[in-house]
């Protein structure tokens, strides 16, 4: 009996496989009233989701100098900008010894440094340093200073030079009668030739205009030194006693400030002008009492707005950590601050 059900049973299904499948039911033609329906739309992509900060972020800051005004409004403006956006910074200083640095930026990443920034402006140990970092997942941005595989935030410094150099014409036209014998440069070969355009576009202006030979723009090595500087200065003055349409440039107020000790100090206030870098304390307190009438050979300086500087710094940080596309090279503003605006430019800083 069991064998007659599964025998009754197999030719069942025999029977129903064999059998022709129902006809598809047609769709109904559209008529000229409805027209066919018009296939769904493809969903649209979806908006990407902007990239969140993944924590407080951890910046290293090596720095160069603890004690010159440049470097002291930078770190005040860093700080602070660290502190509103809730990152934490770790600051060391390295005084521009390639050795220190190295140990320095080694200490800031067992410290947990998402990010190194660097202000030493030194190219050749930056790019090894930027390199090694890379390789560790740490990316590394450094100030005013070109390193191969890093980001760069700072001065356009030939662009800084020439908008320098087109502010010393109308002094040089009417202290000097639009003439010039000497073009004198302060600078430090240390800091290299991105460095050296902040003179470079000074001199090339003024040498397009006043036909200044290139024998006489001269070049004094002072090595950052403000001591140097000054010395350097006065013995340029005493080798050159007939010499007295000056124009001196000092790669930085600093420098300014040290020609200014030397001018003031040989009697040459008449025979000199003097424009530097920067817009540090120094010149700006140079400026306000030479526009309250008291006469200087120091007239004008380039400002970086480096009070600016941290806040610029970390927005372009936070978009580095946080993955959003940056480009490797962003510039500060150039302002230039003299006796006729730097009331103005005083206040905007309160």
């Amino acid at each position: 009996m069991k064998r007659l059900i599964v025998v009754i049973m197999a030719m069942m299904l025999l029977l129903a496989a064999c059998a022709p499948a129902a006809p598809d039911t047609p769709a109904a033609p559209a008529t000229p009233d409805e027209p066919a329906p018009a296939a769904p739309a493809e969903p649209a992509p979806a908006e990407p989701e902007p990239i969140e900060p993944s924590g407080v972020w951890n910046i290293g800051y090596s720095n160069m100098f603890e004690k010159e005004d440049f470097f002291i409004v930078v770190e005040a403006g860093l700080r602070k900008a660290v502190e509103a956006a809730g990152y934490t910074i770790n600051v060391t200083y390295a005084d521009r010894d390639a050795i220190v640095m190295r140990s320095n930026i080694e200490a800031l990443v067992l410290m947990g440094a998402d990010i190194i920034i660097d202000f030493n402006v030194l190219d050749d140990v930056g790019s090894i340093i930027a390199s090694e970092l890379a390789e560790q997942g740490i990316p590394m941005l450094s100030i005013d200073s070109f390193y191969d595989g890093a980001y760069f935030f700072g001065v356009n410094n030939i662009e800084a030079g020439r908008i320098l150099g087109e502010a010393t014409i109308p002094f040089v036209e009417d202290k000097f009668d639009g003439e010039i014998e000497y073009i004198v440069n302060l600078y430090d070969a240390q800091s290299g030739l991105i460095i050296k355009q902040r003179n470079d576009g000074v001199v090339d202006v003024l040498q397009d205009k006043f036909g200044v030979p290139d024998e006489n723009v001269i070049w004094l090595d002072q090595r950052a030194d403000d001591v140097l500087t000054t010395t350097m200065t006065r013995d340029w003055l005493h080798a050159n006693p007939n010499a007295s349409k000056v124009v001196f440039i000092g790669q930085n107020d600093d420098r300014g400030y040290a020609i200014n000790v030397a001018v003031e100090g040989e009697n040459r206030v008449a025979d000199s002008l003097i424009v530097s870098h920067n817009a540090d304390p120094s010149s700006v307190e140079n400026m306000l009492a030479a526009a309250d009438g008291n006469e200087s050979a120091w007239v004008a300086t380039a400002s970086y707005n480096a009070h600016r500087y941290g806040e610029q710094i970390i927005e372009m940080v936070t978009r580095i950590l946080n993955g959003t596309q940056t480009a490797e090279s962003e510039y500060t503003v150039v302002t230039i601050v003299t006796a006729a605006n730097v009331k103005q430019y005083v206040s905007e800083l309160s």
